[in-house]
């Protein structure tokens, strides 16, 4: 065997070393099947002493987002109602009619839009304006800690 084909078989196997190194690092990530979403994610929203009774109180829940490999921390804000005993509701403080934040105006008891006018009563039904449908209903619930949990 001569230096020349020495040489060309070492180069050979190195390209191939490495074809195949790349090859199964992007097969694993082609063929492998996604992960499936987790749908019920239950996030600590507060506490029921941090809440008033009948009176929607803002909360922002921070929970993390993954698309691919890129991954954030989202932030969503939601309205806790506490009717005084073991019950809890939750509605999303996100405008139904071009998705801008609405705020609770406690004098006229009513969720308003800031941008557009649209107008919510205390329990997310639309009174005024151009929103097409009512709040965004969220599960939420108590645990026996005392903490409220809302399901995103």
């Amino acid at each position: 065997m001569t230096r020349r084909t020495a040489l060309v078989l070492f180069v050979n196997s190195a390209a191939a070393v490495v074809g195949a190194g790349l090859s199964a690092v992007l097969g694993a990530f082609a063929l492998r099947p996604p992960r499936p979403a987790r749908a019920d994610r239950w996030v600590r929203a507060g506490g029921v002493s941090d809440l008033t009774p009948n009176v929607p109180v803002p909360r922002v829940v921070s929970l993390s987002r993954q698309d691919g490999w890129y991954r954030e921390r989202a932030r969503e804000t939601v309205f806790l109602v506490w009717d005084g005993n073991k019950s809890v509701q939750a509605m999303s403080a996100t405008c139904t009619h071009l998705g801008c934040q609405v705020r609770w105006d406690a004098p006229a008891e009513k969720f308003r839009c800031p941008c557009h006018g649209g107008c919510f009563d205390a329990q997310g039904n639309v009174v005024d304006g151009p929103p097409p449908r009512p709040l965004d209903r969220i599960a939420a619930r108590m645990d026996d800690s005392g903490a409220v949990l809302v399901q995103l």
